[in-house]
């Protein structure tokens, strides 16, 4: 019988940036968000798996060695005698395209793990999730949460049912490195404290969450736009459109996300844009 787990697209509707580590890594408070019903999915079925077999409009752009397998071979060193079934990943999201795809599918790699085969429930899924990636753990929960520190600490956040993305990637070329290469040229002062804390916002309205985001915003939009200019006219191009709340930059880009307060402006915005520039990656979704 066929078992499948959805890898759902991640949102940084929020990126702080606070300072960096005197480990090198970088102290972030980021408010994350997850689509509903655009994503990855895996599927578990008849056969001995050897390594994660890939289709989809992406396929060819996983790179050897991608967090599926690494997810897997963790479990495989925790427990012994582990054999794990046939995995195939539809790889439906742009491979490095700043809104979780890797991170999301050795998530959802891990929760399929921990349905599937009893021998496996009792690890500690946030620890093995930290060490593929620091973006694994919220991916885990898949729902909206206030991330700090490395990412590690998470808080859940409840969204108003309202709120509406519309995601654009333009599929440009994507150095292997990208996120480095952004906060390299963020070139971050050092952090001054231990550890950032704040309380979880409460948001009842769209309104409410825009006007967070935007006080926040996302501290790698710049360092981005040096090396994606492509950027600019996203967010341009997203700015535009009819009902169009709020334009950001997700996580170290490319893709930028417009925020709306109807499924029907979503919908219509995503039309028209597909109008005007088939050849970009373009989805509407529902966020919580």
């Amino acid at each position: 019988m066929l078992k499948t787990e959805f890898a759902p697209a991640k949102l940084n509707l929020t990126l702080e940036v606070l300072g960096r580590r005197p480990d090198g890594f970088h102290e972030i408070r980021s408010l994350v968000a997850f689509a509903k019903d655009v994503g990855d999915r895996l599927t578990l079925g008849p056969g001995r798996f050897s390594a994660t077999e890939t289709t989809g409009p992406f396929a060819a752009e996983i790179a050897e060695g991608n967090l599926v397998d690494k997810a897997f071979a963790a479990i495989s060193a925790a427990v012994p005698g582990f054999e794990f079934e046939r995995l195939t990943l539809e790889k439906i999201l742009p491979v490095a395209s700043g809104i979780g795809g890797g991170s999301a599918d050795a998530a959802a790699a891990l929760r399929l793990m921990q349905r599937t085969f009893p021998s496996a429930s009792g690890l500690d899924y946030s620890a093995i999730g930290r060490a593929l990636g620091a973006d694994v753990p919220v991916c885990l929960k898949s729902r909206a949460a206030l991330m700090t520190g490395l990412g590690e600490h998470i808080e859940n956040v409840e969204l108003p049912g309202d709120l509406f993305a519309v995601l654009v990637n333009p599929l440009v070329s994507v150095p292997q490195n990208k996120t480095a290469r952004v906060f390299a040229l963020l070139a971050a002062p050092p952090v001054t404290i231990d550890r950032v804390s704040e309380d979880s916002p409460e948001f009842s309205t769209v309104e409410q969450v825009i006007a967070y985001a935007a006080a926040r915003g996302n501290a790698l939009e710049k360092p981005a736009r040096e090396l994606f200019p492509i950027i600019d006219t996203l967010l341009s191009k997203l700015g535009q459109l009819a009902g169009s709340r709020f334009v950001q930059l997700s996580g170290a880009g490319p893709t930028c996300f417009a925020l709306f307060d109807t499924k029907r402006a979503a919908e219509s915005a995503t039309a028209e844009l597909e109008n005007r520039h088939p050849d970009w990656w373009i989805r509407s979704t529902r966020l919580a």
